[in-house]
């Protein structure tokens, strides 16, 4: 997660998946851990990396509509990140908590 959060920083989304499911699907799959929890992991990691500086994409679309300096508009989306790293050392923690909708609905099937 740390380097997919670094790698979020420089490069967009998509490159990011690109480039990072083939190597990193293997290494899931030789030590079995789930592939929906690791998805969700990196969407919510994805999500994280589009609102923190240098190159964060959203930030620069809310400056381009509002017209406010790009230092007042970190400052406002600190809370924000700090929120988004707490839940997503949480669900990194309890992985129950990404996995048991998607793992219910299998068991009604």
């Amino acid at each position: 997660m740390a380097v997919i959060f670094v790698l979020g920083r420089f490069l967009e989304t998509i490159s990011i998946i690109l480039i990072a499911t083939p190597i990193v699907l293997a290494v899931l799959m030789a030590l079995d851990i789930d592939l929906i929890w690791y998805g969700i992991l990196l969407m919510m990691n994805l999500k994280l990396a589009l609102i923190t500086p240098p190159f964060d994409m959203n930030l620069y679309v809310i400056k381009g509509n509002t017209q406010a300096h790009l230092a007042a508009i970190i400052r406002g989306v600190r809370p924000y990140v700090l929120i988004m790293l707490a839940g997503l050392a949480v669900v990194m923690m309890a992985p129950g908590i990404a996995t048991w909708l998607p793992s219910s609905m299998a068991a009604g099937r």
